[in-house]
């Protein structure tokens, strides 16, 4: 049997530039969720920024900070500047944003064994760092 008219397609589109001249363009609810998962993953490497210099690791914490930010930085440039050049909004954009959504979670979901890491690491090598002075 033939598909109807009002019957729902999913259709792909062709990947093409957006028209720079579009106007009134408004954010989606997809990109806001989007942008919100990012802001988790700064939010969770800014309190293991305060929990290690809470500590006394100065050093940890700006390098942790500094490492955790480059990576959810170049995650949300490379894929905005990707999703705002070629906009299709099809399934597939949809289903690539989620994956992308959840890989931010998971980088988030990581932080705390990264800075745990780091503390260990600067704390085993400052004696052996000491001692050869």
């Amino acid at each position: 049997m033939p598909p109807s008219s009002d019957t729902l397609h999913h259709h792909t589109r062709r990947m093409r530039g957006r028209d720079p001249n579009q106007l009134h363009r408004v954010a989606t609810p997809l990109e806001l969720l989007f942008d919100l998962t990012f802001v988790i993953a700064f939010g969770l490497a800014a309190s293991q920024f305060a929990h290690a210099q809470a500590e006394g690791h100065y050093a940890t914490a700006l390098i942790g900070f500094g490492f955790a930010s480059f990576a959810i930085c170049w995650a949300w440039i490379n894929f905005s500047w990707f999703s705002s050049a070629y906009d299709t909004d099809d399934w597939i954009f949809r289903v690539v944003t989620m994956v992308q959504m959840i890989g931010v979670l998971v980088l988030a979901i990581g932080l705390p064994r990264m800075f745990a890491s780091s503390r260990a690491a600067s704390i085993s090598t400052i004696p052996s760092w000491c001692s050869v002075t």
